[in-house]
């Protein structure tokens, strides 16, 4: 339920981002990444961790982290190029996290890389969106600072991919 409550908290956060209410959008970001901290901490301690919920989970961040690249881009145009990436990642790792489930019957969970990316990712994008005047130097490294990571995960993800699918044909053909 706080995952979904999280996707539905995005158009908020556009809305007020283009209405030019940058404080209440700002809200909308911190309230969306302490209900995800908040709803990983409840699942794991009550035990409550569900397929549903680890789709829902990443689906959630992934759309904030659009939503604000987007925004971003509005007014820093090198956000476009990060947000292309980001798009490419997601298709490829959505795709390719499919392709597992089905052959395995499992949904994986996030790792320790990808949850620092999306640190990384509002980190930047936070800075961007409350300050839009910032040099285009400043700029240029901010999305620098979160293409390495996005590009590393996919790296990353699709290694542990290959990995599960090669342990799942060896366990099932030995």
């Amino acid at each position: 339920l706080i995952s979904a409550g999280r996707i539905f908290l995005v158009p908020v956060f556009v809305s007020y981002y283009l209405d030019g209410k940058v404080t209440a959008a700002m809200g909308v970001i911190l309230l969306a990444a302490a209900s995800d901290v908040l709803d990983g901490a409840i699942a794991r301690r009550f035990n409550m961790v569900t397929k549903l919920g680890k789709i829902l989970d990443p689906v959630a961040d992934k759309l904030m982290q659009a939503a604000m690249m987007l925004c971003a881009a509005l007014t820093a145009p090198e956000v476009w190029l990060l947000l292309g990436l980001h798009v490419l990642r997601e298709t490829v790792l959505s795709l390719t996290g499919l392709h597992v489930m089905l052959v395995t019957g499992q949904v994986h969970s996030a790792k320790w890389y990808g949850k620092l990316c999306t640190a990384l990712i509002y980190a930047a994008m936070i800075s961007l969106l409350a300050f839009p005047r910032l040099p285009g130097h400043v700029v240029s490294l901010l999305v620098l600072f979160c293409a390495v990571p996005v590009s590393a995960c996919l790296v990353l993800y699709l290694g542990n991919y290959l990995r599960i699918l090669r342990e799942y044909d060896e366990r099932k053909n030995a």
